[in-house]
């Protein structure tokens, strides 16, 4: 019943006081639910260096691993943190990689109340922009959204290559998720886009995975599980463009956490060799 009346009451609010209305529905869209960080989390998560960088009013947590002189970053997904990479990290030599993880704000160690894909774009983006180069990008979930996001706003933002891990086809599948979780009158939802609109680099529309796959020509491994029940196998199967610099590794039965052996192998070998050709499924 909350859903219903919340919906109700954005639907009705639309007309009367639209500037409040898109307020009020863009800080629901962002809310996160606090989420406690587990045992294991904080033990391995006090294996790093932490340090904390300024995004807006928070304080976001940037953990590294190693000391080797190739740049991995890992950007995590919504209602997650940095431990999830770590059967990833573990895979790694340290001594040839150093490795960043970022906990997206409010996630993890970072701090904040809420979180949307221009915030996470702009940790991402102060992380690079204060370690140089980076040779690979991995991402999860809406962290891959964030890939593509920092790509498309700048082509030249320095990531030599992308592993792309449970994709939402763009912006439009996070607006079909909170309709439907909400019900909202036309009017509603298009204030809703307005607001949405105000607060990204580019516009909604342009933010979609078919427009960094048809636009990136820098070497990219797409790995999506077809029984994914979060993020839509057939949407990414579909929008995936025939090109020599996409490789594509698809899953049966690991859902949407991907985590299973041959995609944590397949995944560390790109990392190591992403020129190489992959056994793709």
């Amino acid at each position: 019943m909350i859903p219903r009346l919340a919906g109700a009451y954005f639907t009705t609010t639309a007309y009367l006081f639209p500037r409040i209305n898109q307020e009020q529905m863009f800080r629901q869209l962002c809310k996160v639910k606090p989420m406690a960080i587990s045992s294991e989390g904080n033990k391995f998560l006090d294996t790093a260096k932490t340090k904390f960088i300024a995004v807006e009013e928070n304080k976001v947590a940037v953990h590294t691993w190693g000391n080797g002189p190739k740049k991995i970053v890992f950007l995590h997904g919504w209602m997650s943190y940095s431990y999830r990479w770590k059967i990833y990290i573990d895979s790694l030599d340290l001594t040839q990689f150093t490795v960043y993880s970022v906990d997206a704000p409010a996630h993890g160690r970072s701090e904040g109340k809420f979180l949307n894909i221009e915030k996470y774009r702009q940790a991402a983006a102060a992380v690079i922009s204060e370690i140089g180069p980076v040779e690979t990008l991995v991402c999860h979930s809406l962290g891959s959204l964030v890939g593509a996001y920092m790509y498309l706003n700048d082509p030249k933002i320095p990531i030599q290559n992308y592993v792309i891990m449970g994709a939402p086809s763009g912006m439009d599948a996070i607006f079909v998720y909170f309709k439907e979780a909400l019900p909202l009158g036309k009017r509603a939802f298009a204030n809703l886009l307005h607001k949405v609109n105000t607060v990204l680099k580019i516009p909604s529309s342009e933010l979609t995975m078919q427009s960094f796959f048809e636009k990136i020509e820098k070497p990219v491994l797409v790995v999506h599980d077809r029984q994914d029940g979060i993020t839509k196998f057939e949407p990414i199967e579909r929008l995936i463009p025939k090109k020599k610099n996409i490789k594509t590794f698809f899953t049966d039965g690991q859902g949407h956490n991907l985590i299973g052996k041959d995609t944590i192998e397949t995944i560390t070998d790109f990392i190591k060799q992403p020129n190489t050709e992959l056994v793709c499924m």
